[in-house]
């Protein structure tokens, strides 16, 4: 909007037309100005006389973003192009305005992208390298020595079950990194890629995709 705004405060008044110092003495007369051929029932011949002290006028260019000028940003008389004259139209007061208009609509268009690149970075920074910070001191304990340790496995509650269902396979997890022991079942049994594998039998499909991937390994004592 303020780069915008600048554009059209530096295209007044959208006429393309500047007054020339002096008449072009060429004018200077009086003229009989015939109708267009095929018009005469609806225009009569005009006779007008022009002086010197009459003004005329010649086309400039006042589109910072024309065919002829192309781009040129920001909005401002400063702003070199042998093609448009901002001296040539704008009176002094509009000087002024859009000269600091202009600045300051480039002054936001640089905080804005400014703003933008920092938070890319920060999503980037956090996506590929991502950080932490320990808080604590440690306590010498390795994770395996804690006796009421679970790790995170993905889960789905049931009303329908009395403990969650896994949503991954349990083949080579120790199951003492399960958060829930069924007295009567194994933890196979809530393994919900053995239904889906069942549902997809008539398809052949041994390995059904969309369940993560959970996986330990004991850690070797010192010796």
């Amino acid at each position: 909007m303020a780069v915008f705004s600048s554009y059209y405060w530096s295209g007044f008044p959208f006429d393309s037309i500047c007054q020339n110092d002096s008449i072009d003495q060429t004018y200077v007369g009086t003229f009989t100005l015939s109708p267009y051929p095929g018009n005469t029932n609806d225009f009569k011949n005009e006779t007008i006389t022009l002086t010197e002290n009459d003004v005329d006028y010649r086309y400039c260019n006042q589109d910072f973003m024309g065919r002829e000028t192309r781009w040129t940003f920001p909005f401002v008389p400063q702003t070199g192009n042998e093609n448009i004259d901002p001296y040539e139209y704008m009176t002094d007061e509009q000087l002024i305005s859009t000269t600091y208009f202009g600045w300051s609509a480039l002054a936001f268009v640089i905080v804005i992208f400014s703003k933008y690149i920092v938070l890319w970075y920060s999503a980037y920074k956090k996506m590929h390298h991502g950080s932490y910070q320990a808080v604590g001191d440690s306590q010498n304990i390795a994770y395996s020595e804690v006796e009421s340790r679970s790790a995170y496995i993905p889960q789905v509650s049931s009303a329908a079950f009395a403990y969650p269902l896994i949503a991954c396979k349990v083949d080579g997890i120790n199951k003492e990194l399960f958060d829930f022991t069924d007295q009567r079942r194994s933890h196979k049994y809530y393994d919900l890629s053995i239904d889906a594998k069942k549902l997809l039998s008539r398809l052949k499909v041994d390995n059904p995709q969309g369940f993560s991937i959970v996986k330990d390994w004991t850690p070797q004592k010192d010796i």
